[in-house]
């Protein structure tokens, strides 16, 4: 799975999180809603990626709602300007993917 971008709003339960995931020769656009908990560890294994020379928790552009929530997003390529994949994460919980 290669990761692409990772959204989330205060006050809400789910991420949403865009990638192109990669399945024997497919490769497919989708998104997967994760909860908090699985983004802790997602975001664990981008640090581990990128290493300690930066701190992926800074990276993210935050922005203010109209309803005083705070949006954030972390869109991998343009903050780290590489690609991540990770191929071997395993979620806590069951995770929904939306796709056409």
């Amino acid at each position: 799975m290669e990761i692409e971008q990772i959204i989330f709003e205060t006050g809400d339960q789910e991420v949403l999180l865009n990638a192109n995931v990669v399945k024997g020769n497919l490769s497919y656009h989708s998104q997967l809603i994760l909860n908090f908990t699985d983004l802790n560890l997602l975001l664990n294994k981008i640090q581990d990626h990128i290493g300690d020379n930066k701190e992926v928790s800074s990276m993210f552009d935050i922005e203010k709602m109209y309803n005083g929530n705070l949006l954030y997003t972390l869109d991998i390529e343009k903050k780290l300007e590489q690609k991540i994949l990770l191929d071997s994460i395993e979620f806590n919980h069951e995770i929904k993917q939306i796709r056409a």
